[in-house]
């Protein structure tokens, strides 16, 4: 269906009040959190050396290509240099636009699809990869939580208060979602709950479609994920665990290289925290959010909120920002590439 001026000019407008929230969030905000200037940030930010900075940059892509057994795992035949492009390619799009995600996921498919993989094939990676990246998030806060809990004379209680909440509810959507994989039974009935919670909200739309069934996506999600995840369940968990365990060693090696000193446990509850919002899609890539939720955490664990905004403001530069160049770089190279896989013929069915 053709967009209409109307569905035009509301893109527009959320991509402008998105943009400029997340420049809101940066420019002013992060600042103020801390209470520092930008003059500051920038000077201990490019204090760091050159030496630092490209060890930080070997632990990005490290990480990026930890991932990349995820995408593999996903889809068989998938190569670990086809997997980093699209990775690359897809997180560029993703950090650029407000809920870029559905965005990079298309380039994704059109990279896969390119790569002579089947529609079938495809759409069950991308299910796959969203469902191990989910668990991956909201199962954060609940190691987050559990690392808190014992330190209580140490950490806020409200502090403590938020991570047990935030552990909690995050426990219940990963029991929800392997509760689904699990059992048929299972998919259903959370599908027949969800129905329940969002049905109201639903009738209430004005809608040109119909209503979605949440029972009946439920199972459909259960039955392309299962068979892959069956078998394919160890290199789909280890490049995930990979990538974001690395990430916290790149995240800690941020504080480090700033001065914000930080145990382990107290830096993982920020990192946890920032990665959790980066799924905030009111922001590209939920920029701007990520930051001033871990920079809150380090703050009330007593970090000087110089170096908090400095290490927040490098972690970005290396988990966000470098992303978009390297993944324009990297659908260039699979623009100047495809057309050998073309030549081979349709692509195949698997």
């Amino acid at each position: 269906m053709p967009a209409t001026p109307r569905a035009i000019g509301r893109r527009v407008l959320q991509i402008t009040a998105s943009l400029g929230l997340a420049a809101a969030l940066l420019g002013w905000g992060l600042p103020y959190l801390t209470h520092t200037s930008w003059e500051t940030i920038i000077g201990i930010v490019t204090g760091i050396g050159w030496p630092t900075f490209f060890v930080l940059l070997g632990l990005m892509f490290l990480g990026l290509y930890a991932y990349t057994f995820t995408l593999t795992g996903s889809l068989p035949g998938l190569r670990h240099s086809q997997a980093l492009l699209a990775n690359l390619a897809g997180s560029a799009v993703s950090n650029v636009l407000p809920g870029g995600g559905a965005v990079g996921a298309v380039l994704t498919y059109g990279m896969f699809r390119s790569w002579r993989f089947s529609h079938r094939r495809i759409g069950t990676s991308i299910v796959v990869t969203s469902v191990w990246n989910i668990l991956a998030r909201v199962l954060l806060p609940v190691l987050a939580a559990l690392v808190l809990i014992p330190e209580t004379e140490k950490v806020p209680a409200a502090m403590i208060k938020g991570a047990i909440v935030g552990g909690a509810g995050a426990g219940l959507v990963a029991a929800a979602l392997l509760a689904v994989i699990a059992s048929r039974r299972a998919a259903r009935w959370v599908g027949h709950m969800v129905n329940r919670v969002i049905g109201p909200m639903q009738r209430a739309r004005r809608e040109t479609q119909p209503r979605q069934d949440i029972a009946e996506l439920a199972l459909d999600l259960r039955d392309k994920t299962l068979d892959i995840a069956r078998h394919r369940w160890l290199p789909l968990s280890f490049g995930i665990v990979g990538f974001m365990g690395i990430y916290f060693i790149l995240f800690r090696q941020c504080l480090e290289a700033v001065g914000a000193h930080m145990s382990w446990g107290h830096a993982f509850a920020a990192y946890a925290v920032g990665r959790l919002l980066t799924a905030v899609s009111v922001t590209p890539g939920g920029i701007g959010v990520a930051e001033a939720g871990a920079a809150a955490v380090m703050l009330a664990l007593g970090v000087p909120g110089d170096v908090t905004a400095a290490a927040v403001t490098l972690f970005a530069l290396f988990s966000f920002l470098l992303e978009i160049p390297f993944g324009a770089v990297s659908a260039i190279v699979w623009m100047a590439t495809r057309e050998r896989y073309l030549r081979l013929g349709p692509p195949g069915q698997g």
